[in-house]
């Protein structure tokens, strides 16, 4: 690292004294119990002024720029050196006084603007008041004219209502402040006011960048002081990073504006009328010559005034009310910034490097349109990408993990032509501009636009240097290359060594076609598999359904098969009924093959027969219903049950019954449930009166009176008389 020529070398003394006894924390990690140099201060041209944190006991020395020797004894780092090494911290020397902003506890609570040594008394902010910081980290601070300016992002008091809303400010304070009174602001600062910085794409509604990363030093681009700072989107948001400019004069102009006061907690921030600001201004700088020349002689209505309203109603625009750079990348957010405004041998460009969290460079040449009389708003710019490198060599400073490649600090060496780039592992060197990779091709050359590169009659591209006497041709602007003819090809070559892991565009989209090819291909194949699956398998079923129609010959119809019967020569009426079982079916059914059975013939729904009604034990014949009923009305054993309605051709009871020979004969006596077990050979058997098919006939028989003589249902009634008709004919109806 070099500082104004002076190289910096290690030196034993760097490190502070050690303390006689070892300090142990056991809840700290062992890594950050280390002396981190967080203040790196030139004090004179004779003094570096160094602190660092002391493993937590922050303390701070003098050390000798010839020989970097400790000078005098060691004073307290407290507010002036954080106590964690993540902590964010700012400073300069300014008029023999150290102007820090940091934390001065250990859980980073109590956040403080603070003024120590030279030979005015210290101040510092209020302690613990949200309208002055809430939650600050401070990014940078500048000196400007009577004031000490310092850059930072805080949660907003004034979008409390928006819940967590962080944003960007600058505050500011007097270099001569002394103080408030014994009663009001006492050894606290009587000027600090402060004001948002406003970066955003302009339109009906403005997208912000609220997140300030970093800052330059005040910088004179075209007469005016300005500087130019890095913003960012939250990390909850939509990546993206800008590079807005602000006025000196501008920031200035804003602390002269409006108040911003909030009535009561719960209401909301609203500018404070002109007439109700106390004179004189409070904020200003008191001064000899002045009515109060001291601020300790401020009035308490001044200082109070000060006290309850830090914060300004109008927020600073940037030049020409827009960001110079826009980047939107998702790959990596931008987070640190140097400003060469004057590069190139005449000295008269602006190059600005941007360094991301990863540790690559964008390089941006600024063409700004600025004078003097024009107002900011009118301000225009535009920027132009030169190119974009790696600086991380991880041949070098490591593995290339994420933690190594963040990028801690950038700085411009403008002796050297080269940017300093500080990783946790090492410190990388890079110059600031590759114009060897332009030496075969004249056109390139011109055409990368810049002012470091310069085309020499020789025929090479040079770097070139500020205040050469060499022949050169530079074309900024664009307009000698229009009649040079094209390259056949652009060297590219980065002092970093590229990953082995990295291939080329055009294997890249050869293996894309490949996959997609293959990939349609192998799906193509699967959904001609699945539906060929899906037909066998739905045909396999269907034949299922064949197989078990075909050989499902159990039951026959006995309409079928009395039409059989009847059609075959010497056909016999076989014995009907026989023994039922549960379901309804003969007993005798079981015994026979599937030769014996109509194979055409399968039962339906209509012809499934219903299971056998159990009927009552029959009354006395002086009670019976029958006896008293009709003759002309149709009755059965149990008139008492519900009539069924008539037949209907889609409503028959079929019985069914075997057609092979069973091997029993049929014995009516053997079967009638009728009579007792003596027998009552001389009682006429149950007859039903039938309804046929076609409506017409009726059985010839007329219907036999039931025995008057109670007793158990043991005899079945001999229904072979029903053999005679025909299938159709044979088809008995419900009974009513």
């Amino acid at each position: 690292v070099f500082i104004e020529k002076r190289q910096l070398r290690s030196h034993t003394a760097c490190t502070g004294t050690k303390p006689k006894a070892p300090i142990e924390y056991i809840f700290l990690p062992q890594a950050e119990c280390r002396n981190f140099i967080k203040v790196l201060l030139l004090r004179n041209n004779n003094v570096l002024f160094v602190c660092g944190t002391n493993a937590f006991n922050p303390v701070c020395s003098d050390y000798s720029m010839d020989y970097l020797e400790p000078m005098g004894d060691n004073i307290s780092g407290m507010a002036r050196c954080p106590y964690d090494p993540k902590h964010a911290n700012v400073g300069l020397f300014t008029g023999g006084m150290l102007f820090t902003a940091t934390v001065t506890d250990f859980l980073a609570i109590d956040a403080v603007i603070y003024r120590s040594l030279g030979d005015n008394p210290t101040l510092r902010t209020v302690k613990h008041d949200s309208k002055w910081f809430k939650e600050p980290y401070f990014v940078h601070a500048v000196e400007w004219k009577n004031h000490v300016y310092f850059f930072f992002r805080e949660i907003a008091m004034e979008f409390n209502y928006l819940e967590k809303m962080v944003v960007s400010r600058v505050a500011r304070v007097c270099k001569n402040d002394m103080g408030g009174s014994q009663r009001v602001l006492e050894k606290q600062w009587t000027s600090f006011l402060k004001a948002r910085l406003n970066c955003s794409v302009p339109g009906d509604y403005h997208f912000y960048f609220n997140v300030i990363q970093s800052v330059t030093d005040i910088l004179e681009i075209e007469g005016r002081p300005m500087v130019l700072a890095i913003f960012s989107t939250p990390t909850n948001s939509i990546p993206g990073s800008a590079v807005c400019a602000y006025d000196m004069a501008q920031i200035a102009s804003v602390f002269e504006g409006r108040f911003r006061e909030q009535k009561s907690p719960e209401s909301i921030w609203t500018p404070v009328p002109e007439e109700l600001v106390p004179k004189p201004r409070p904020g200003c700088c008191a001064a000899p010559g002045m009515q109060h020349n001291s601020s300790s002689l401020f009035p308490d209505e001044i200082l109070n005034f000060v006290k309850t309203h830090p914060l300004m109603d109008e927020s600073v625009p940037s030049l020409g009310n827009a960001p110079w750079i826009i980047r939107s990348v998702a790959r990596y957010q931008l987070r640190k910034i140097v400003v060469d405004n004057a590069a190139g041998p005449g000295r008269n460009y602006t190059v600005v490097f941007l360094g991301s969290d990863s540790g690559t460079v964008l390089k941006f040449l600024i063409r700004a349109n600025l004078s003097a009389s024009s107002s900011p708003a009118r301000a225009s710019s535009h920027s132009l990408l030169l190119e974009e490198f790696e600086t991380y060599p991880s041949d070098k400073c490591g593995k290339d993990a994420t933690g190594e490649r963040k990028l801690l600090s950038m700085e411009l060496d403008k002796a050297t032509g080269s940017l300093l780039l500080a990783f946790p592992p090492c410190v990388v060197r890079a110059p600031v501009a590759r114009c060897h990779q332009h030496s075969t091709c004249m056109k390139n050359c011109l055409a990368s636009n810049d002012p470091y590169c310069g085309w020499t009659p020789e025929g090479s591209c040079i770097f070139v240097e500020r205040n050469t006497r060499l022949a050169f041709e530079q074309d900024i602007g664009g307009i000698k290359t229009s009649y040079l003819g094209d390259c056949e090809g652009l060297l590219t070559e980065s002092f970093v060594d590229e990953p082995n892991g990295l291939v080329s565009v055009n294997l890249l989209v050869i293996s894309s076609v490949a996959a997609f090819v293959i990939g349609a291909v192998i799906s193509g194949f699967s959904v001609c598999w699945f539906i060929g699956h899906r037909d066998r398998k739905e045909l396999a079923r269907r034949r299922d359904k064949e197989n078990i129609l075909a050989h499902g010959e159990s039951v026959v119809s006995v309409s079928r098969l009395g039409d059989r019967r009847t059609r075959g020569p010497g056909s016999q009426p076989e014995n009907l009924l026989a023994p039922l079982m549960q379901n309804g079916w003969p007993k005798g059914l079981i015994k026979m093959g599937q030769h014996d059975l109509d194979s055409g013939v399968l039962p339906t729904p209509e012809q499934t027969p219903l299971q056998q009604k159990r009927y009552p034990k029959p009354l006395p014949s002086h009670l019976s219903p029958l006896v008293h009923r009709p003759c002309g009305t149709r009755s059965s054993y149990g008139s008492e049950l519900p009539i069924t309605p008539h037949d209907s051709p889609d409503r028959r009871r079929v019985v069914s019954a075997p057609t092979g020979d069973t091997g029993n004969q049929w014995n009516p006596e053997k079967l009638n449930f009728n009579s007792n077990s003596t027998g009552n050979k001389g009682s006429a058997h149950l007859r039903r009166t039938h309804t046929f098919n076609s409506g017409e006939g009726q059985a010839p028989h007329a219907r036999a009176q039931r025995t008057s003589t109670p007793g158990p249902h043991h005899t079945l009634t001999d229904y072979s008389h029903l053999l005679k008709y025909s299938g159709a004919e044979r088809t008995p109806s419900s009974v009513k």
